[in-house]
């Protein structure tokens, strides 16, 4: 209970300041009916029990896996093992991702069918696993995460061209929306243990990071290449109309998602338990109380994916689309806009997994880039996100890629300059920062704006918002990675001015006076006390007279190595022997 206790704690700080931030809008902007704030208060609780759920199952069961497979994987000491790995892993885990299975599901009904959900969470699947199997192979080949993503977004550039501006949407939306709650913990493990195969070199960090992002470039590429076989009908959008669960009765709605729902959780977890069932007959052989828990956590992924899903599809979601119309209904674009900063802000800050990653960045960089430095980067520019995402909404031309394109440049011009371990983790943290908050009651809120102006298009103009979201760390946390190195180097020039005095004194004849980074002791210059160097980085021989005094068993004090205080002088004997054979 201690462990799904945290998790409820955890899932709660998200889950709470969505509340709080309907309640408050309810009375001062938009009122929403008694069923309605009766059936988001009933979604907001099993959305928290249901992640709270899953989450413990992901500890269990998905992560063990990816650690379990990993080794075994490198243990093959096969390529053709580890690229099968990489594909099969990487597609099991995605098919299990709860914001995808979300954003598919609202894909589907937006566009009236002509993309199913299965189809869309199976091709983003293979994307996720083609590119999982990419990242395989660059921490193998020692290639640079930089060359990799060049390569890999040329080529995206190439498939947007061919591709509706609706698709562009869709793409980029799952590319935050697939590395989530399992995903990302799981393809970590997964990098930890294939960053081991290097043998005979030491770990490299940078090897760890940088394959969640890959993971959500192959979404990207998946789609794009769906994109270029299937369009969408004309009009499909306007089933959007139709696609409501507020009814007169609090529970109808949860009633019929309930089996539904567990159906699908179903299929998505069972893949995964299947693998295990054959990894564990036929390689790992794990002892009862060690498999025992893993079996438990893959019914607690289960659980708490069905769980979350009638939460969020109950009237969590519908509760962001009642309120962005009504906001829009209000004929105050600032008002709307506003809004979409705080949400924004709000779902970062609340977000447990970005202060992990804050945690890390800090202890990364030393302490030079402090961890509410780096939280008050994300929030402000996952803020901006979601306000650019309403301000779209108003602005009848501006289409994601008008945005997208030039921000994606930016990006990888600025990875010139970005230390490889800050490009990996920037990328990494796109899928952290679109969290499942973003993935259901963010989403929702920008769909619901979408319906409220008349020249808006759900499709084109109600999608985006994840992608928007996932971009905005690859900005701001390469432009601390920049900020980094520049400190850095103002603290070693600092350190070389201060030690030139030093240097100085040693290369103008005076022995005494040495840096710390003096490869030998000058008995010698010892026969005559010299003053303190004015730098603090020499001390005058009798100063330690008190401190250390002669060996008694010999009149001659010994220097045993260049980084000891020099000790006195013995009286008796006024010199001091640098080598100790010598003195025989």
């Amino acid at each position: 209970m201690g462990l799904f206790a945290d998790k409820i704690k955890e899932v709660l700080s998200s889950v709470l300041p969505i509340t709080l931030f309907v309640i408050v809008l309810h009375f001062i902007a938009t009122p929403l009916s008694g069923v309605m704030i009766g059936q988001f208060l009933i979604g907001a609780f099993l959305v928290v029990v249901g992640l709270a759920i899953f989450l413990v199952g992901v500890d269990l069961g998905a992560t063990p896996i990816g650690e379990h497979a990993g080794e075994r994987l490198v243990h093959t000491g096969k390529m053709s093992w580890l690229m099968a790995g990489g594909l099969g892993l990487g597609f099991l885990i995605s098919i299990a991702e709860p914001d995808l299975q979300i954003l598919a599901s609202e894909v589907a009904e937006l566009t009236g069918g002509a993309i199913g959900k299965f189809a869309m969470v199976i091709v983003v699947s293979v994307g996720v696993g083609l590119l999982v199997m990419t990242g395989f192979w660059r921490i193998v080949r020692s290639i640079k995460l930089r060359t990799v993503l060049w390569v890999t977004y040329f080529i995206i550039l190439i498939l947007a061209v061919f591709n509706d501006p609706v698709f562009h949407n869709f793409a980029f939306d799952a590319s935050g929306a697939t590395t989530g709650a399992i995903t990302t913990p799981f393809i970590l493990a997964l990098a930890a243990g294939v960053s081991k195969i290097k043998v005979g070199q030491s770990e490299d960090a940078r090897d760890q990071f940088g394959l969640v992002g890959l993971a959500s470039a192959g979404a990207i590429l998946a789609v794009l290449s769906q994109g270029t076989l299937v369009s969408v009908p004309t009009g499909a959008s306007l089933t959007a109309e139709e696609v409501s669960t507020v009814t007169e009765s609090l529970f109808a709605p949860y009633l019929a998602y309930t089996l539904p729902t567990m159906r699908d959780a179903l299929f998505c977890v069972a893949p995964l338990a299947i693998v295990f069932v054959i990894m564990q007959l036929k390689v790992l052989k794990l002892r009862r109380h060690d498999s025992a828990p893993i079996f438990f956590g893959l019914f607690c992924c289960w659980l708490g994916l069905a769980v979350f899903t009638v939460g969020v599809m109950g009237g969590f979601m519908e509760t962001g689309r009642i309120i962005g119309s009504m906001l829009i209904d209000k004929g105050q674009p600032w008002m709307t806009i506003l809004a979409g900063l705080f949400l924004g802000m709000l779902t970062v800050i609340a977000e447990p997994a970005v202060l992990v990653l804050t945690e890390s960045i800090e202890k990364v960089t030393d302490g030079i880039i402090p961890r509410k430095v780096v939280l008050a980067f994300l929030a402000v520019g996952v803020g901006i996100s979601v306000a650019l995402a309403v301000v779209r909404i108003y602005v009848e031309d501006l289409l994601l890629w008008h945005i997208l394109l030039p921000a994606y440049i930016l990006i990888m011009i600025m990875s010139f300059f970005t230390p490889e371990l800050y490009l990996g983790i920037a990328f990494d943290a796109g899928g952290v920062a679109s969290g499942p908050m973003t993935a259901t009651f963010v989403l929702a809120f920008t769909q619901g704006a979408a319906k409220g102006v008349p020249y808006a298009d759900m499709l084109l103009d109600g999608f985006g918002v994840i992608a928007l979201v996932a971009m905005a760390p690859l900005i701001t946390l390469q432009i601390l990675g920049i900020i980094s190195v520049i400190q850095k180097k103002r603290q070693t020039s600092v350190q070389n001015v201060l030690s030139e005095p030093a240097h100085a004194a040693v290369t103008s004849g005076d022995p005494l006076s040495s840096t710390p980074t003096n490869d030998h002791t000058i008995a010698e210059a010892l026969d005559e006390p010299a003053p303190a160097s004015p730098t603090g980085d020499c001390v005058p021989a009798k100063s330690f007279a008190d401190s250390a005094p002669a060996n008694p068993a010999s009149d001659h004090v010994l220097v045993e190595s260049p980084n000891d205080p020099i000790p006195a002088a013995n009286p008796a004997d006024n010199h001091i022997i640098a080598n100790p054979t010598t003195e025989a």
